[in-house]
């Protein structure tokens, strides 16, 4: 009998938020399923912006190649051939419950339905992303005006977004059972509650936290009200102060947002300690939401028979480097959790640094279906200890490009110039940026070469 697929995806969640990485945090049920998985515990997202990032894990092509290299642009045509495709095409039953961002979002969701579906989907109910909720429409939406929810949950937007502090951490006004994501996680335990025993199914659910705002409901934020949270990174020290800038000193410059340049300035250590609250919780809830569904599928005896899977497409800052959201190649912007629960496999940890678009490639291998998807590679033989992950891990953002080898991570900016480099292993912490100095000359050699290798190979 063929494997099922349960594909979990959550949006903005940081690799060390997991209580088996960082103590405090309560995540029992993605504790056990690390337990019981393959863990790549440096895995990196290939673009740290959300659809850029799952557009390349759609297709296996990089941003560079897709042109997408923002949230606004149109993204994936109708014409994009991804890894959903073929095992939809297998004879698998495909579906998606909560965001995909694949492509821009329609005012209404289900007017653009058809191509969400021709990335590979049978059956689709899509949300969009959090700070949309409440202006996109989709059957969210609907439920949330059905429930006399909308207009509520639209003042406490406008109250974060425009009205007060991106930073605001107070609860959501909605109960629990309203909230975004556990609303995703009942439209994918109702499906799974009734998916066929007999036939190959796929199933995504993706969840839209924790994704700012820090609006956890307060039965989990309080969870977290006594926590000390670790202390957020400081900006990275240039060694040579007069190396190439880039895109993240812009940042920091505000050219990207003034408004929320703004705010960061005005953000104080408290502010990031109960914004960092607020983050748990939303994780410690969507934990809970993890645990229902697998429940479901333990109820109906299909977990012997299902490959599990827990991913992100890019991390959260939470205050690290005097920034919040994403939008680096540092590491907890660029960084994400990747674990793979395969039936009668035990667990194991993979530290070697893998790519988060060479999960369609291993997800097809493991199912026994053509892997040849743009550049993903599969990861079956790292996990098996017959062979070897990529040479160069590859990032890409707003023109830039973030290239990891042998523990060094180089950042080129829109000129392909080094503006940020970092040796992983004596530095983790990414407090010491080694562009444009005497020393660091011959690693940069090194890398540029790599680089041009990498361009050369695609």
């Amino acid at each position: 009998m063929n494997k099922n697929l349960l594909f979990l995806m959550a949006d903005q969640f940081a690799y060390d938020a997991l209580g088996y990485i960082t103590p405090g945090i309560r995540t029992p049920c993605l504790n056990q399923l690390a337990k019981e998985s393959i863990r790549f515990t440096n895995c990196y997202t290939n673009a740290p912006l959300c659809m850029p990032a799952r557009a390349s894990l759609a297709t296996g092509l990089y941003p560079g190649e897709l042109g997408i290299d923002d949230n606004f642009c149109a993204g994936l045509t109708p014409e994009s051939k991804t890894w959903m495709q073929k095992i939809r095409d297998t004879g698998y039953e495909t579906s998606l419950f909560g965001k995909a961002h694949l492509h821009k979002f329609a005012s209404d969701l289900r007017d653009m339905e058809w191509q969400t579906k021709g990335y590979g989907y049978d059956i689709v109910d899509e949300l969009p992303g959090p700070r949309t909720y409440g202006i996109k429409k989709s059957s969210y939406y609907d439920y949330l005006k059905e429930k006399g929810l909308l207009e509520c949950y639209c003042r406490d937007m406008e109250k974060r977004y425009e009205k007060g502090h991106v930073y605001d951490c107070s609860p959501t006004p909605l109960e629990v059972t309203d909230y975004a994501d556990a609303y995703i996680a009942d439209r994918a335990v109702e499906y799974l509650e009734q998916v066929s025993k007999e036939s190959p199914w796929f199933c995504t659910v993706g969840f839209g936290g924790p994704h700012d705002p820090w609006d956890t409901p307060k039965e989990y934020a309080d969870l977290y009200r006594n926590m000390t949270p670790p202390a957020p990174l400081k900006a990275p020290y240039s060694l040579n102060p007069n190396r190439p800038k880039g895109v993240y000193d812009e940042i920091l410059n505000g050219k990207y947002d003034p408004g929320l340049t703004e705010d960061l300035r005005n953000m104080t250590e408290q502010d990031i300690i109960g914004l960092r609250r607020s983050y748990y919780g939303h994780v410690t809830l969507i934990d809970g939401q993890i645990r229902r569904i697998i429940g479901c599928l333990e109820k109906r005896g299909l977990l012997e028979n299902t490959v599990i899977v827990f991913t992100a497409d890019h991390g959260e800052q939470n205050g690290d480097y005097g920034l919040l959201f994403k939008q680096t190649f540092l590491e907890t912007s660029v960084r994400i959790p990747l674990m793979i629960s395969i039936p009668s496999q035990k667990g194991q940890s993979i530290h070697t640094p893998v790519e988060l678009m060479d999960l369609g490639a291993t997800l097809c291998n493991l199912l026994g279906i053509s892997q040849e998807t743009g550049h993903s590679s599969s990861l079956l033989p790292l996990m098996s200890g017959t062979g070897n992950a990529k040479k160069r891990v590859i990032s890409q953002l707003f023109g830039e490009t973030m290239l990891l080898e042998d523990s060094f991570k180089a950042v080129f900016n829109q000129a392909e110039e080094i503006y940020l480099l970092f040796d992983l292993n004596k530095d983790p912490k990414e407090q010491f940026n080694l562009a444009g100095t005497r020393e660091a000359g011959e690693i940069e050699k090194k890398l540029r070469c790599s680089y041009d290798e990498w361009k050369w190979e695609k």
